[in-house]
């Protein structure tokens, strides 16, 4: 392996040492026990510079409710952002807000079964916010108010976050909580809680949990950042926090262990929701939870990781054979609670086959045990795990404040031994050796059906019984006994990915010219002899870490509509076979080991290649791009029909999802019903030509004077340019057109309403919610776009501020709202304003739809009239700045700065001068960010939104279609014999999120593009430190959250496979690698 590795100095684990206790580490950490009880963990992080991550953490969840309190240790998590003794109505966040602690939903508390942790990211730089920072977390700890009127004020947040978790995913979660834990007390007690409870809960019932619970002797306090005194920072914690105490003069109650209780007989349970999108076959075993706290146990949980990586690379070659008994598959080992874990098998079936699903992941672990692996299947799962070692000591010193922060909650929570990250690679290195195959294979033996064993299927209608699961567990055992169960049979795999690797050409018949733009952009610029160009960027972020970036002009807008969903399915086919010359599954064997990630994707008007690598493995990136070019995929009818197989299953599977037709009815009335904004149908899909499509991706990929490819990270020019010669500037030259110029690109014919329009999308699902999205145009003048872009996302911010103080911490319709602008359909070739839209998204009780409207409408002409005070002006600037900052130390951040800077129209009007471009951007970010006032900001307000807002708009919504007279009856009768309300509830493939821990509605924040193509405006984003780029060509699958509601066509034909096809090859395999 690599020189890091055979260096790392091994760690004493001789005689007694290999059965001790690890240290808690590393050397500096400051660790101990306040007078109260509470624990303290303070640790020196640089990582991001001149902040601190800290940490409450609360020995208390929900499993200690009583029945008459489910949901209160969530409901106590709300008030303490917004109730205690010296902060009410909001003032906490705006507090939070003003020091640059930013505060959203999901973002900075969760509660689970066991523990409930309160997080915050906060300045270190400036004087006295760190003391008031702990101040406000010793307010939560200690002195949270129950008061009536506060948790009036909570109940609707907490509803509507209820509300949020009754879709299809969240009703077969609880399900599978209640089969899971069968017997224990953890099956009634999801952290949500229940809906009576929320709505009824008396206030001196939330106040005597607090006062019984939260005390001190259950808490840590966790502080990682960029300290200047250490023993100064304990100080502050032990001044603020080792005073504090419970309000109760009782003696604190013990903390319950509720143990597993072991069954050695099956469960089983096939559960049906009419909106689940995808069977399902889930196979758990259940086992006391494991603790690392010794050598011996690391070792252990090294071996399981080996384990686990064979067997899924096996059940990936599964998936990929002719003739799959599955779409994707999965084993994994999952903690359940603070008492026990499971070793987990799953799997997504294909359409009325969750049976043989379920027999091919019995059989594959019982091979395992009868057979065991080969040895080159136990070699490359080894070089996998000794890739992520030598990545861990690579990075020992650049981790980030936030993640190590939670490594030490997780020790005070579960005991999980923290030692530093260079100590874990050395003990890693230390122990590799003792891994045996007979050990990894011996991990087998923790997935029998005598070990408290749930079987589970979950499916949109009932595929089959019980009693089937059942009948073919017992064969699947009996095959076992009787060693019925053969080998596996492993392919063999090629060594390398060239066996003749292309002549290397003399560095100067390779590189033809050379462009240098200095700091702060600091990128070198080569154009080779086939006319590919090559820009990097070195940097010191991260020692393991390479991004990159390839993009030609020319996308799907160039595409006849009729032949637009054709081409749109090109990548997933020629995926499916293997763009690199190798089908995927054996792609994934040379790859071992290697740390490489390249994924392809055509969108509107740019095709991308993207990923990230190391440094390490930068070669093997550059044969894939190389192969890339020179590979023709041909047509091979077996492996297309099973990806015909899948991309079908996963059209009729996003019709059974409510949001589905809502999504269309946004996408085709915002823009004009464009075809590239039209969901695929089986009727489209019919019409799609393989051969073609085929022809259009071998077209996409062969020129490389069309392609610009952009390195950022941790990239040596010496090591570089002998890598160019070899397997870039050696992709053979075309006979083909010149490459497409910006400005010849043909635009999306897009367009938004003149007049409002409001419509109501009514759909039948199972739990009524109600999703909004109101959306208005927005057009920046061209000769000012970049300070417009920045007046946008400032505006964006305000209005998202006020409306989630206004509906949620007032009113309480709301957990979340979202407002984010669109600029995805700018063409490079617009010579105009560019436009695009502001949308405005949450989801609510369905009565108060028609009110949370007009409250938007309100308030945007409210910001419009009336000014915002200097604070909250001047909040938004620091939040804006204090984002910057943080973005300059991210390659990320630089390599989309460079690569927005290229597609820009400023790149082409200033005559391909990328620093002017940049400088450009960053006058424009000063010249708005100092001159935003409150009279400034409203200015803005008038300018990009209609004025007035009601003028032009649009208000789709979702709301649930009134049932029928006979379902209205059936509910009835169900609630009147049975106590229920007739609608099921479902779940999840894992353990369910602790409350609080899903995901905020909307758009990302920043740029929103049809596939990362830049703009000006998208420039400015860039250079502020805005979003990542979007849009790749295997997103989310269509229709799973508001952010699709702006999905464009590419995404959104892709997206349909993306849930069950993704283990057939649709992504590099090396994308799903440890890393």
């Amino acid at each position: 392996m690599g020189r890091v590795y055979d260096d790392l100095e091994p760690v004493d684990v001789s005689g007694d040492k290999f059965e001790q206790a690890l240290p808690l580490g590393p050397d500096g950490l400051r660790y101990g026990t306040l007078p109260n009880g509470m624990k303290y963990y303070v640790r020196h992080c640089a990582k991001p510079k001149g902040r601190a991550a800290l940490a409450l953490a609360v020995r208390v969840g929900s499993v200690v409710e009583e029945e008459d309190e489910r949901g209160i240790a969530h409901i106590v998590e709300h008030l303490a952002f917004n109730a205690t003794d010296s902060y009410s109505n909001h003032d906490i966040v705006r507090l939070l807000e003003r020091i640059g602690a930013e505060f959203g939903a999901c973002q900075n508390a969760y509660t689970s079964a066991d523990e409930t942790v309160y997080t915050l990211t906060v300045p270190t730089d400036k004087e006295g916010l760190v003391d008031e920072t702990l101040g406000v977390m010793a307010e939560m700890a200690f002195k949270i108010r129950c008061d009536p009127a506060d948790l009036a004020k909570e109940r609707g947040a907490v509803l509507e976050e209820w509300r949020m978790s009754r879709d299809a995913q969240g009703r077969l979660q609880e399900a599978h909580w209640q089969l899971i834990f069968t017997g224990s007390k953890y099956a009634d007690r999801l952290p949500i809680g229940t809906e009576a409870v929320i709505r009824r809960c008396p206030a001196e019932r939330v106040r005597a949990f607090h006062e019984r619970w939260y005390r001190p002797q259950h808490m840590a306090l966790v502080a990682v950042g960029d300290f200047a005194d250490l023993d100064a920072t304990v100080a502050l914690i032990t001044a603020r926090m080792g005073g504090g105490a419970s309000r109760s003069a009782a003696p604190p109650p013990p903390l319950p262990v509720h143990a597993i209780t072991p069954h050695a007989e099956p469960r089983y349970k096939v559960l049906v929701d009419r909106e689940t999108q995808h069977p399902s076959v889930y196979v758990s075993y259940k086992h006391p939870r494991m603790r690392i706290s010794t050598p011996a146990d690391f070792l252990e949980h090294l071996a399981l990781s080996v384990f686990e990586i064979a067997i899924n690379t096996r059940l990936y070659k599964i998936s990929r054979q002719r003739t799959p008994a599955f779409a994707s598959a999965s084993v994994s080992d999952e903690p359940l609670c603070a008492t026990a874990g499971s070793c987990v098998l799953v799997a997504t079936a294909l359409e009325g086959q969750v049976l043989p699903a379920l027999e091919a992941l019995l059989t594959e672990v019982a091979r395992v045990r009868l057979h065991g692996f080969s040895e080159a299947e136990f070699r490359r799962a080894v070089s996998e795990l000794v890739a992520e070692v030598e990545n861990t000591a690579l990075e020992a010193d650049q981790g980030y404040s936030s993640d190590i922060r939670d490594e030490y909650v997780r020790h005070f929570l579960n005991n999980e031994f923290v030692t530093g990250q260079e100590y874990e690679a050395r003990l890693s290195k230390t122990l590799m050796p003792r891994i045996s195959r007979e050990a990894v294979e011996a991990c087998a033996g923790r997935y029998r059906p005598s070990d408290s064993c749930v079987v589970k299927v979950v499916d949109h209608t009932r595929s089959c019984s019980e009693a089937q699961l059942k009948q073919v567990m017992e064969r699947v055992a009996e095959a076992e006994a009787a060693r019925a169960i053969g080998p596996w049979e492993e392919p063999e795999a090629p060594e390398g990915l060239m066996e003749s690797p292309p002549e290397p050409l003399p560095l100067e018949q390779a590189i033809v010219s050379e462009r240098y733009f200095p700091a702060p952009l600091d990128v070198t610029e080569l154009t080779l002899c086939n006319g590919l160009r090559v820009a990097f960027r070195t940097t010191s972020f991260m020692r393991d870490e390479v991004h990159l970036t390839g993009f030609a002009v020319g996308g799907l807008s160039e595409v006849p509509p009729e032949l637009f969903y054709t081409a749109s399915l090109a990548g997933t086919l020629a995926g499916h076979m293997g763009v690199f010359g190798f089908p995927p599954e054996l792609l994934g064997d040379i790859l071992a080991g290697r740390r490489v990630d390249l994924d392809i994707s055509e969108g509107a008007y740019y095709r991308t290649m993207r990923g990230v690598q190391s440094p390490q493995d930068l070669e093997t990136a550059f044969q894939l791009v190389h192969l890339l070019f020179t590979t023709q995929v041909k047509l091979q009818q077996q492996e297309v029909d099973t990806a015909v197989k899948l991309v079908r299953q996963g059209i009729e599977a996003q019709l059974r999802n409510p949001l589905h037709a809502y999504h269309q009815a946004v996408r085709l009335l915002n823009y004009g019903g464009c075809y590239y904004f039209r969901q695929l149908t089986l009727e489209d899909f019919e019409a799609v030509d393989p051969a073609l499509a085929l022809a259009h991706h071998n077209m996409s990929w062969r020129n490389p004077a069309e392609f610009r490819l952009v390195l950022t990270g941790n990239v040596d020019r010496a090591a570089l340019e002998p890598l160019l010669c070899a397997y870039l500037a050696t992709i053979p030259k075309t006979g083909l057109p010149p490459p497409k110029l910006p400005k010849d690109v043909t635009p999306l014919p897009y367009s938004f309403p003149e007049e409002p329009v409001v419509e109501d999308v009514k759909v039948s699902m199972v739990s009524p919610v109600a999703q909004a999205q109101i959306t208005f145009p927005v057009s920046l003048s061209r000769p000012v776009a970049r300070e417009e872009l920045v007046w946008l996302s400032l505006v964006c911010r305000a209005l998202e501020t006020r409306l989630l103080q206004k509906m949620r911490f007032v009113a309480g319709d709301v957990y979340t709202v979202a407002v984010s602008p669109f600029f995805g359909c700018v063409a490079p070739s617009l010579d105009g304003d560019p436009r695009g839209d502001i949308a405005v998204m949450f989801s609510c009780d369905p009565a108060n739809k028609q009110r949370l409207v007009g409250l938007v409408l309100e308030e945007v002409a409210a910001l419009q009239t009336g000014d915002m005070t200097g604070e909250e002006v001047a909040t938004l600037v620091n939040l804006d700045r204090l984002t910057f900052e943080n973005s300059q130390a991210e390659n990320s951040y630089w390599h989309d700065v460079v690569v927005a800077g290229y597609q820009s129209k400023s790149y082409q009007l200033l005559g391909g001068d990328l620093l002017a471009v940049y400088d450009k951007n960053m006058e424009a970010r000063e010249k708005v960010l100092g001159g935003c006032t409150p009279a400034t900001l409203r200015e803005a307000m008038r300018r990009m939104f209609p004025l007035p807002p009601t003028s032009r708009y649009t208000a789709i919504s979702m709301l649930p279609r009134p049932p029928g007279l006979l379902h209205r009856i059936g509910a009835a009768l169900a609630a009147r014999w049975f106590g229920t309300s007739g609608s099921f509830t479902s779940t999840a493939l894992a353990p369910p999120p602790s409350a609080g821990a899903g995901a905020a509605v909307g758009r990302k924040r920043g740029r929103g593009t049809a596939e990362g193509e830049e703009e000006d405006e998208e420039e400015a984003a860039a250079a502020m430190g805005g979003s990542g780029r979007q849009g790749s060509l295997l997103g989310p699958l269509a229709g799973t959250s508001s952010a699709a509601a702006a999905a464009p066509g590419g995404t959104v034909v892709a997206a349909v496979v993306a849930g069950v096809a993704l283990s057939a090859g649709l992504l590099l395999w090396a994308k799903a690698r440890r890393r």
